[in-house]
């Protein structure tokens, strides 16, 4: 494969653009279709020094009206454009990390020892395929990377107690900036020899000192990084495009993002009735409401007497309504690609440990809008089910239930999972619920009572006033 030591564009923007202000432009603005003028990004650096500043777009005319001054600016952005792209890309020495591509250091893991405990997170031991000589300095290190210790068969091998990084995290270091990732040229017992005790010294440091840097291997450029850690859906040690956009670009917005893990969901069948108090023990010895029976023919409301419009809205609802179960139902299929949960998001604020995440705030399957259709119901029902954990709203305060917080109830759902449709690198974030729109009964709320709502006492507006003279008897 042949290696580039060009890399077409400069870490200062990819980071500035990244982590630019609320008047700074984002990275999809930067890179966007629209024509940027390079001299003004060509005016913020020099060969020895780049800016933090973010590249800012510039005006382009509707058509050609030959010119000088517009051939001379033509020219000049040409100039400026060629700058850029040769800028050459370098790493602070504070904050320079340098890792090492090894696809088939653990290929070898059985799945069962893929989790560290009953509520940790997912190793994904055999999808590491990038080692890192140093700890990860700053807010990228917090939960990006992870040491692979929890296997007995690989203790006391070459690399056991660096981190080692899934392909999605290494290639967002790499974009960023961040991460120098380097091709072996020699086996992994070079480049990260086992470390004896302290009573021996350090051997693994002194046989790495017998080697140079361009002995052990040579730099990749960011095109090699893509051709070695993008690749289709169920590869080991390869992410999908799609998949990758969608973690670039969480992390870009700032949430912490990592692999899903297949926690464990409540079954539907309980072996064990909860506690009942004596009062909820009395109650369930009188006979259970049962929905009303429409005949087969006849008016759907029965003639009579109505005091109240409960009893004729009980007798309209003809379709049976959804109800939400704590318990996923029996006969619910686990879900199918592309509608799984792939990531588990948590916002910038949240703190926590890699081994022991908390719940996740969102949880995010990728769709290719290419190769995918909108999903059924049972697709939706499984994902729901089988992925997202029971969450209903919160119950309503007892003096205020009025429409807004219906509308909260509804909103938040009492499942929920997020749907990333990628196309052709365009993101959109679709938000699916399970609701529970027969628990909001209006009419009970709204027409309750026997003289009905307020403004309309029990049949004197029907009257048409006083006398009745504007129907007339007669004729």
């Amino acid at each position: 494969m042949p290696f580039d030591d060009e890399d077409p564009m400069p870490a200062s923007a990819l980071a500035s653009a990244a982590q630019g202000g609320d008047d700074a432009p984002s990275l999809e603005d930067a890179l966007g279709d629209e024509t940027q003028d390079f001299r003004l990004f060509a005016s913020l650096f020099t060969k020895n020094q780049a800016s933090g500043k973010t590249l800012r777009r510039g005006e382009k005319d509707f058509e050609s009206h030959g010119t000088r001054a517009q051939e001379g600016a033509l020219e000049a952005s040409r100039g400026a454009m060629h700058e850029v792209l040769s800028y050459t890309r370098s790493h602070k020495p504070k904050d320079y990390t340098r890792g090492w591509y090894f696809p088939d250091k653990w290929v070898g893991v059985p799945a069962e020892e893929e989790r560290e405990g009953e509520k940790g997170a997912g190793l994904f031991a055999r999808e590491r395929v990038v080692a890192v000589e140093n700890e990860i300095r700053g807010p990228l290190g917090q939960n990006t990377g992870r040491v692979v210790t929890g296997i007995e068969a690989y203790k006391q091998t070459p690399g056991w107690l660096n981190t080692w990084l899934l392909p999605e995290e290494a290639l967002y270091l790499v974009e960023r900036g961040s991460l120098d990732l380097w091709w072996p040229a020699r086996g992994i017992e070079d480049i990260f020899p086992v470390k004896k005790g302290d009573s021996e010294g350090l051997v693994g440091d002194a046989a790495q000192e017998k080697f140079e840097d361009y002995e052990l291997g040579v730099p990749m450029s960011f095109q090699a990084a893509y051709a070695l850690l993008i690749g289709q859906d169920g590869e080991r040690g390869k992410v999908s495009l799609e998949k990758y956009q969608v973690y670039a670009n969480l992390r870009r917005t700032g949430y912490k993002i990592m692999r899903a893990t297949v926690m464990p969901l409540p079954s539907s069948d309980s072996g064990q009735s909860p506690a009942q108090s004596l009062w909820q023990w009395l109650f369930s010895l009188l006979p259970a409401h049962k929905p009303p029976t429409h005949p087969p023919y006849g008016p759907v409301v029965k003639p009579g007497l109505y005091r109240s419009y409960d009893a004729i809205f009980a007798q309209l609802a003809l379709i049976p309504r959804h109800r939400p179960s704590p318990n996923p139902h029996a006969s619910t299929p686990p879900p199918q690609e592309p509608f799984d949960v792939h990531f588990h998001v948590w916002k910038s604020s949240t703190a926590f440990s890699k081994t022991r995440p908390p719940a996740p705030d969102f949880r995010v399957a990728v769709a290719d809008a290419r190769a995918s259709s909108v999903p059924t119901l049972e697709q939706l029902t499984a994902l729901l089910e089988r992925r997202a954990p029971w969450d209903p709203p919160p119950p309503p305060p007892p003096d205020k239930d009025g429409a807004g917080l219906m509308y909260r109830r509804l909103k938040h759902a009492w499942r929920n999972a997020v749907v990333a449709v990628v196309d052709r690198g365009l993101i959109s974030y679709v938000r699916f619920g399970e609701m529970a729109f027969a628990e909001e009964r209006l009419y009970e709320r709204l027409g309750s009572g026997g003289r009905g709502g307020k403004g309309k006492r029990g049949g004197r507006g029907a009257r048409g006033g006083r006398g009745g003279r504007g129907r007339g008897r007669g004729g």
